[in-house]
């Protein structure tokens, strides 16, 4: 099968539909190192509705020298959902996507100290609720803009109860929305693309669901965040109007072992040049367990 990234040197290529429960299968595409490599494999989740054309770039840097396994959530168009009109707004909460990432974790092995986990905006929220309690037990967790909560104006709650049927037309209310309240257009006019291409490919039935349960749901992170002991970055740009920055501040003051890793741009953040500040990430985590199990032999032997 072609990789959707065009040839890597070294890298073998395949998609696997995971099922998560009786009606749902994931899809997971999965770029394995055809050598034995020395980096930790990595469990990616992008952000709600996310294209993965607008992550080309960083994970082909990314597959060039580790094993990625790009995971879509359920609100994609590429999910195989049997008997959808059963599913209901909950099944699309976040709370079902972090159940989800421990069953795809557990059946590619990556619930393990071994594997790092990355995701952006709301999978790298999905990722922090799957970790609470060490339920997804990673070696550490570099997050993109992850979010405290969901909100949006109480004005435009009346569109969240329009027959789906409406919800193609919605889109481009979104994209007017974006462009002149969240996006610098002229600035970053590759993240506006971005957008639009995402837009074009929603399934509006799963978009109404999604969108229901994680505003009028009203989740909010910090539940039990403490018990996430694992290091985490959380990855920011000042450019970046679509993530609240008082809010990112808040998550990685609340995480016991976060650092913050300031970005140049939105750009920057999704394109290759995002590999370097993760190697950096994950040579910190070897760095630190290799001193911690110095500590311990020492004290073993005295």
């Amino acid at each position: 099968m072609d990789s959707p990234c065009g040839e890597i040197k070294g890298v073998e290529y395949r998609e696997e539909f995971v099922a998560v429960d009786k009606l749902v299968r994931l899809k997971v595409m999965v770029f394995r190192q055809t050598a034995a490599q020395d980096k930790s494999p990595v469990l990616f989740v992008a952000g709600w509705i996310s294209s993965f054309s607008g992550w080309v770039p960083f994970i082909r840097a990314l597959a060039s020298e580790r094993d990625v396994y790009y995971l879509e959530t359920r609100e994609k168009e590429s999910a195989i959902i049997e008997n959808e009109n059963l599913l209901e707004d909950d099944d699309f909460s976040i709370y079902q996507n972090a159940e989800d990432i421990i069953k795809v974790a557990e059946h590619f092995g990556l619930n393990s100290p071994q594997a790092i986990a990355c995701g952006s905006s709301l999978g790298a929220t999905s990722l922090l609720e799957a970790m609470k309690k060490g339920r997804l037990n990673v070696g550490g967790a570099f997050l993109v803009g992850p979010n405290s909560e969901f909100a949006a104006p109480r004005p435009l709650w009346w569109i969240l109860s329009l027959h789906v049927c409406f919800y193609k037309p919605f889109t481009y209310f979104l994209k007017w929305y974006l462009r002149n309240f969240r996006v610098d257009a002229e600035k970053e006019p590759e993240q506006m693309q971005r957008y639009k291409k995402m837009l074009k490919t929603v399934n509006p039935s799963r978009l109404k669901h999604s969108a229901r349960s994680v505003i009028l749901g009203g989740y909010q992170i910090w539940e039990n965040i403490e018990t996430i002991r694992v290091p985490v970055a959380v990855a920011y740009a000042l450019s970046d109007k679509l993530h609240d920055l008082n809010n990112l501040l808040l998550i990685a003051k609340r995480l016991p072992c976060s650092k913050l890793n300031e970005c140049p741009s939105n750009l920057y953040m999704h394109s290759e040049h995002l590999l370097a500040d993760i190697n950096a990430f994950e040579q910190d985590i070897r760095t630190t367990t290799k001193n911690k199990h110095d500590r311990e032999n020492h004290k073993i032997t005295t």
